[in-house]
């Protein structure tokens, strides 16, 4: 069974790709129309799939498509690139012989080799078992969306905004951690990785947090009434008067709240 994940995802301009890509996701949207939300489970479980027989690329890329208005924005899976960098977070953690061994083809390796050090960022991030906290601090609570599966899986959780909010939110966080909290390195350091990640978007692109397969993880009770977008603004917003009670108490029901998915992402 699929390990549930969580995805962060940029939908972008049609027109802010280069024009090469511009040109191939033009074509791709024209014939293909973009990836239904089951065909992108298939695909990404695919993927996942002929990468762990360590004999095969993730395969063909694929796009999920938007449509604003007469405006097509297109979020590439961007397979190989997300294999690269998990690839390279992976080899940090273990000796080189036993990650190549995970993917024995050299060509492949020399492939993801090349990805890793290019500095292109892929339009979706992916987290196992749960969301990352300092995810939710790219939104407004106004900006989630609950919906009910249409095949009655549960409902789908999704945060919905444009990079320019999300940047000008995460800013805004930081800058009341740096002001506020001595020892902060951990909770800034997130927020400047995510804050980076976004800023190589164009601004009008769609900044989309889905709980994806984590929503498997809470009863229909619990995702419908779970609020750790305005917990976390709740907190934020306390530390910047100096209540430093509040904020501690409020972020202490938010852990609480995610404690148990953590646990199993460490047991797995």
């Amino acid at each position: 069974m699929p390990v549930p994940r969580a995805q962060l995802k940029v939908f972008s301009p049609l027109e802010s790709f280069p024009p090469r890509e511009r040109e191939r996701w033009a074509s791709y949207v024209e014939a293909a129309g973009g990836l239904t939300r089951t065909e992108h489970a298939d695909v990404e479980d695919a993927a996942a799939t002929r990468l762990l027989t360590g004999r095969a690329s993730p395969g063909p890329d694929a796009a999920l498509v938007r449509r604003a208005g007469r405006q097509v924005l297109v979020c590439p899976l961007d397979l190989e690139l997300r294999a690269a960098v998990a690839m390279e977070s992976f080899r940090r953690t273990i000796p080189d012989a036993v990650a190549d061994a995970f993917v024995p083809d050299q060509r492949l390796r020399g492939v993801f080799e090349s990805l890793s050090t290019s500095g292109r960022m892929p339009h979706v991030i992916d987290e196992p078992w749960s969301v990352p906290l300092h995810w939710f601090v790219a939104f407004d609570p106004s900006e989630r969306r609950l919906r009910e599966h249409p095949e009655g899986h549960g409902p789908r959780l999704v945060y919905v905004s444009t990079c320019d909010q999300a940047l000008d939110r995460l800013e805004q966080a930081i800058e009341v951690v740096e002001d506020t909290l001595e020892d902060g390195e951990d909770i800034l350091a997130a927020l400047a990785s995510i804050t980076a990640w976004v800023d190589t978007f164009d601004p009008a692109s769609l900044l989309e947090l889905d709980y994806a397969r984590v929503a498997s993880l809470f009863t229909p009770e619990e995702l419908r009434g779970d609020t750790t977008c305005e917990d976390l603004w709740q907190a934020i917003e306390a530390l910047e008067v100096g209540d430093l009670l509040t904020a501690a108490a409020t972020y202490g029901v938010v852990r609480a709240r995610w404690s148990d998915r953590w646990t199993l992402q460490h047991v797995n």
